[in-house]
């Protein structure tokens, strides 16, 4: 593609939806010249679905009629086009870091995007119901919300695990508010693809949705500051009177240590079980290399589990695509330096986060035509 192959384009999402917000931040942040459109436009159903066969988003849709359907797939399209941010820092280490925040916001972020989303919903309904597009006064609109709600146990969201939800988005928020006192961003003084994972959740739902957008004003003002700023569409860092000190494999501060500890904490038990599901599944099922990675393209789960989480443990449906994410990080390590490459590992195994850099399965999971696929190791 050339430079300029995304001007003119089309995203096609929702400003409340959490993948949506991913790509369109960084879209924005590069002002590739990308005009935004709703999913419900007609042209999402009469010339997106028959190309992507599934009702999600968001899409980018090229001037020359070519689909991009994920986040990260719209991202690293971008990359190729020599963005002012690159999402992908060239430093090895921070680059293994961005696929690590990544994939904790894209995948393990969920539960708590979805608790404050539906679990409060009678607290929130008008600003719900306006963002889905209902009407008050159709009776199937209550519907369309009750299904939304009864998704919550299948996401790991129960009555047992909301306390250590609800906590656990409390210590987040007060690790990344110290960080952000500091950096404008996660990784320093630029945005990557660390502040596009984590923005998804914590602007979508946790930091537009009146519930926890008002715990996130009261605990973690530098959090919501940098929810606006990775909405300006503009480099917009004015209340750092003083440069931030540079992020890189020779200085990484506290503060993200801290986070990265934080993750391993919430995360390693959970991702671990998942893995080992995913293992068996593929030693029982042992698809051929390129099969779709489900039967139907709108079916993303493979099945469902139970995984440690907090205290206790919750059954939770397990998406494959979390393996598309993981390769990444777990290649960006193998190509580092063998400096950059002993740091990663040794701070990963220091979190418990080791299994990241290898899950030990005979397949993972790429994407042709739009849709997930397996492929042998």
């Amino acid at each position: 593609m050339t430079d300029n192959a995304f001007e003119g384009a089309r995203l096609f999402g929702l400003p409340h939806s959490y993948y949506t917000v991913i790509a369109r931040s960084y879209l924005r942040m590069n002002q590739f010249g990308v005009s935004e459109v709703s999913s419900r436009h007609p042209d999402f159903a009469e010339k997106i679905y028959p190309q992507i066969k599934r009702g999600i988003i968001p899409v980018l849709e090229l001037p020359d009629g070519t689909v991009i359907q994920d986040s990260l797939d719209i991202i690293e399209a971008g990359e190729a086009l020599s963005p002012q941010f690159l999402a992908l820092p060239e430093d090895a280490a921070m680059k293994s870091l961005a696929y690590l925040f990544f994939l904790y916001g894209s995948q393990a972020l969920l539960k708590a995007a979805m608790h404050y989303r539906w679990t409060f919903y009678p607290d929130q309904k008008e600003f719900l119901d306006h963002a889905f597009g209902l009407d008050r006064d159709d009776p199937s609109s209550a519907k369309v919300m009750d299904k939304m709600r009864s998704y919550l146990p299948i996401l790991g969201v129960t009555e047992q695990s909301i306390p250590h939800i609800e906590a656990s988005f409390v210590e987040l928020l007060k690790k990344l508010d110290a960080h952000f006192s500091v950096y404008p961003f996660i990784l320093g003084n630029a945005p990557t693809l660390a502040d596009y994972g984590m923005l998804g959740p914590l602007f979508a739902h946790l930091g537009r949705d009146p519930v926890p957008e008002a715990i996130m004003k009261r605990e973690a003002p530098n959090v919501y500051r940098w929810t606006e700023r990775m909405n300006a569409g503009a480099y917009d860092v004015p209340d750092y009177i003083q440069e931030a000190p540079d992020v890189s494999s020779q200085n990484i501060p506290e503060t993200l240590h801290a986070l990265i500890e934080f993750i391993g904490r919430d995360y390693s038990d959970e991702v671990s079980d998942r893995f080992d599901f995913i293992r068996q599944w593929l030693l029982e099922n042992n698809p051929d290399d390129g099969e779709p990675v489900s039967a139907k393209p709108s079916q993303r789960a493979i099945g469902v589990t139970e995984v440690r989480y907090g205290d206790g443990q919750v059954q939770v449906a397990v998406q494959p695509y979390m393996l598309y994410i993981q390769r990444r990080l777990q290649a960006s390590v193998n190509d580092a330096s063998d400096e950059s490459k002993s740091l990663v590992t040794d701070m990963l195994n220091q979190h418990s986060l080791g299994i990241l850099l290898d899950p030990q399965l005979p397949c993972t999971v790429g994407r042709k035509h739009n849709i997930e696929i397996w492929e042998k190791v």
